[in-house]
């Protein structure tokens, strides 16, 4: 392997939801290895505060608040980043999750439509709106890679998940669709993680529900944000010069073993079968 080539001096990386969870580790990760960062969240003071670290290693950053589904705030943090640092090598559409209170889980017929937006929005829209704002600057510069965020359960959707589990079917579809489109010169994949530790996962699943999901990996841990951020310098840099319109699978091996639905969806929700 070329490993000097794996080196990002130079580079500059926009990562949506870039100040907490695998896209604060996302974040921290390409800075170390020499990308100048964008922290785009909806968080200012996240956002602020992995910049900041960023920029007391040595590293440069700025931090920008932005709805990832809202035009306006994205065009401005295209202007921001081109301001700062000239132009744009990477973007990581890292935002995303599910809307609701339950994190969006039972049946079809019990989600609100608020919610179904929301997370269609967050999870797919903004791919495609951010996407749309960087890629006509990387064509023009022949030069750039984009790292979409989808997920296990795009793959093998999971019953009690509808909403997230299409939307990440979707981004895996639009990753390839996209790779097509923007080649030869903009590289475009995906990551798929399945469980990850992070706060999110502590806060919305119980300790139960957590054994119960990791008796489906065959790695038998959840994984670490570090291993996600890992794999996107990977896909960010010139190793990956020949890599488009790949789903990489970073999950323990848990796609192969699911078995279609969450543990948070009870029995008790299913429509009876006669």
């Amino acid at each position: 392997m070329r490993l000097s080539e794996l080196s990002l001096n130079g580079k500059v990386a926009i990562v949506t939801g870039g100040g907490q969870g695998i896209g604060k580790a996302i974040s921290l990760g390409l800075a170390q290895a020499g990308a100048a960062v964008v922290i785009a969240d909806i968080d200012p003071a996240a956002a602020e505060d992995v910049a900041a670290q960023i920029n007391s290693s040595g590293q440069r950053s700025i931090g920008v608040p932005v709805d990832a589904t809202d035009k306006g705030q994205i065009t401005k943090m295209v202007e921001q980043t081109i301001e700062a640092f000239g132009h744009i090598d990477v973007l990581v559409n890292n935002a995303g999750g599910a809307s609701g209170p339950t994190f969006n889980i039972g049946r079809v017929t019990k989600i609100s439509e608020r919610d179904w937006d929301d997370t269609i929005k967050i999870n797919l829209t903004s791919v495609f709106l951010c996407t749309r704002a960087v890629a006509k600057l990387m064509l023009e510069r022949k030069n750039g890679s984009i790292i979409n965020m989808a997920s296990i359960t795009g793959q093998f959707p999971w019953a009690g998940l509808p909403a997230y589990s299409a939307a990440k079917a979707a981004v895996i579809s639009l990753t390839q669709s996209l790779a097509m489109e923007l080649a030869p010169h903009v590289r475009v994949n995906a990551l798929a993680p399945g469980l990850v530790e992070t706060p999110r996962t502590s806060k919305n699943r119980r300790p139960e529900q957590l054994k119960e999901l990791l008796s489906n990996v065959p790695l038998g841990r959840m994984g670490r944000p570090e291993e996600i951020a890992d794999i996107a310098i990977y896909l960010a840099s010139d190793v990956a010069a020949w890599i488009t319109g790949t789903i990489v699978n970073c999950n323990g091996g848990q796609v192969w073993m699911t078995e279609g639905g969450h543990p948070n969806f009870r029995d008790a929700d299913r429509p009876a079968r006669s």
